[in-house]
């Protein structure tokens, strides 16, 4: 009996080793420093270039999806840079944006 218990709590996982969270704040400094130049990522941003949206626009939408944003700016499209984000930097950087949207889960 005592095998199975040390057994069963060896298979356990332990705190703090998992995935962590996205984290919205990491991911707002990361789009202050990478996105800025393209995109307005912040209300105290007053321009960018014309043609990407600002990120506020972006959470807003009504199909916004944060998972499937963190993909796409791992392989984004041509007119966007590969910045060589980590997964875990684009998913700061989704979580960040979905931040933006009011009364959004």
């Amino acid at each position: 009996m005592a095998a199975v218990s040390v057994t069963a709590s060896a298979q356990a996982p332990r705190p703090g080793t998992g995935p962590a969270s996205p984290d919205p704040q990491r991911g707002g400094e990361i789009a202050r420093r990478w996105c800025a130049t393209c995109h307005v990522v912040s209300s105290d941003q007053t321009q960018a270039t014309g043609e990407a949206r600002p990120f506020g626009s972006i959470a807003r939408q009504p199909d916004f999806d944060a998972a499937a944003l963190a993909l796409f700016l791992l392989d984004p499209h041509p007119r966007m840079p590969d910045m060589g984000l980590s997964r875990a930097e684009a998913a700061d950087i989704a979580a960040y944006i979905k931040s933006l949207a009011p009364n959004k889960p």
